[in-house]
């Protein structure tokens, strides 16, 4: 299975996302899963179980002044026929998040 989900913030002007810090956290959900590169503003999730995850973008800027923003994503288990096919490709749970700005 593979998900492609992406976080939007509001779009901001150049001058004000040079010096933008970001961090992405897992809040809730199973325990299995890892943040490619957390401290990016777009990142992968791989090695996904079934279940309900919700992760967290805090965005710092060059003054300190943070937001936070939540996503929730769900990860189902294949379909029979979806299963037949998942076997034979060896297929692994992964998501893509993101920010736009």
């Amino acid at each position: 299975m593979k998900f492609l989900v992406f976080l939007l913030l509001p779009v901001l002007a150049s001058s004000q996302t040079k010096n933008l810090k970001y961090r992405w956290t897992k809040i809730a959900g199973p325990t299995k899963y890892r943040i490619v590169s957390p401290d990016s503003a777009v990142t992968a999730v791989t090695d996904l179980e079934e279940g309900i995850y919700q992760f967290e973008l805090k965005v710092t800027n060059s003054r300190g002044l943070s937001g936070r923003d939540t996503m929730v994503l769900t990860v189902r288990a294949p379909e029979s026929g979806e299963a037949k096919r998942s076997k034979k490709t060896k297929s692994s749970s992964s998501a893509v998040l993101g920010s736009r700005n």
